[in-house]
């Protein structure tokens, strides 16, 4: 491709430019009102500090326009580039769309063509040169329109990487012990993210493996080394399971009681302990492991410590047993807790002949004695059984 087909300015001459100078005050007022009427976004401001910055900017476009003829320059160079990259993060940062900035330029080029185009034909100006004027606009505001483009694709980078920090630091300000309601407020105007009456934390455990997919738009996400802390409003709403694991193969999500926002903290607490009944053995394992699913065992395994020391003493006239022999009697005790005695119930569960449920009966009540017909003691029985196998 040639100089001149990439720069069409210049084939235009010098004294041309002069002879349509004349036409640029009306040109820009011209431009200014159609981008103000077709242009909604820009209407608004047109009267005030905007107008008249948007008046400049189109005065200095067309007057570094006049200045191309001619000349072998590319449309924009060093500084002038980086004004209308400027105009494009402006726009950014004003919260215009990127639609309504090239609308304004395809404006702008359309009625520059048109008052150029009046003032060249009343000045006689040569078909071929005309074919040139109308390529040279559209040209040139091609190219202020893409650093436009530049520089507001920039400057929504930055804003997403801000709003991304400040996304984060909310839910550290929400899972702080005692979150201050002023910080949560200011950091939650910040980026548009409505405090909600309920919230739940799921915990998601990291994997270098596996990149995490998108949560949903409304949750707060915060990384951490080993694990991803997702703040989910509303998390027993219609879907919301399904959308916290679509695309974790067989990754578990654990996630914590629903709560007010100023207890956020206690739902992470929830969600790492359902995670540690999950790995305990005590909880089984799932797509989507909710603490709400199991609070009696997170009460009953709230106090570790002393729940092992429960399980040592209850199921201690066990403890002389072999290991196989020991862990066949714990499951048939486990099973009558749970069927009630029911014996067939019980030797349908555990595979086994109705005679054999008897025997191993008997041989609990041998070394357990009275605890199986006193109230307290199944009950104690119970909580035992809940304590992980590695106590």
């Amino acid at each position: 491709m040639t100089s001149t087909s990439r720069r069409p300015w210049t084939r235009l001459s010098r004294p041309l430019a002069g002879r349509l100078a004349g036409a640029l005050p009306g040109a820009v007022e011209a431009i200014v009102t159609e981008i103000a009427d077709g242009e909604p976004e820009y209407r608004a401001g047109l009267h005030g500090p905007f107008g008249t910055a948007l008046r400049r900017g189109v005065e200095i476009a067309l007057t570094r326009w006049l200045e191309l003829f001619g000349r072998d320059e590319p449309a924009l160079a060093g500084g002038a580039r980086m004004l209308y990259e400027r105009i494009g993060a402006g726009e950014r940062r004003e919260g215009r769309s990127l639609e309504a900035l090239l609308g304004a330029y395809r404006t702008g080029a359309r009625v520059a063509w048109e008052q150029v185009a009046t003032q060249a034909t009343a000045a006689g100006v040569s078909t071929d040169d005309l074919v040139t004027l109308a390529e040279a606009i559209f040209v040139y505001i091609d190219e202020l329109s893409a650093s436009s483009v530049e520089g507001y694709a920039a400057e929504q980078a930055v804003q997403a990487g801000y709003r991304d920090v400040v996304r984060s630091r909310l839910a550290e300000a929400l899972l702080e012990p005692v979150p201050r309601p002023d910080v949560v407020r200011d950091l939650a105007e910040a980026v548009g993210w409505p405090v909600p009456s309920r919230l739940a934390v799921a915990l998601i455990p990291r994997s270098r493996q596996r990149r995490l997919p998108p949560a949903p738009p409304d949750a707060l996400l915060l990384e951490r080394d080993t694990d991803v802390l997702a703040i989910v409003p509303d998390p027993s709403g219609p879907g919301r399971r399904e959308r916290l694991t679509a695309g974790l193969g067989d990754a578990e999500v654990y996630v914590g009681t629903v709560r007010p926002p100023e207890q956020a903290r206690v739902s992470l607490e929830h969600a790492w302990r359902v995670r540690r009944l999950v790995q305990a053995g005590v909880v089984p394992a799932a797509p989507v492991v909710a603490a709400a699913d199991w609070l009696p065992e997170l009460v009953a395994c709230a106090d570790e410590p002393l729940l092992a020391e429960l399980a040592a003493r209850t199921l201690a006239p066990l403890d002389g047993l072999p290991a196989g022999r020991r862990d066949v009697l714990v499951d048939t005790l486990a099973c009558w807790l749970a069927r009630h005695g029911d014996r067939q119930q019980m030797a349908a569960d555990l595979v086994v002949h109705p005679q054999t449920v008897s025997y191993r009966m008997g041989r609990l009540h041998a070394l357990l004695g009275s605890a199986l017909g006193d109230p307290r003691s199944r009950f104690a029985l119970r909580l035992a059984l809940l304590a992980p196998a590695d106590r």
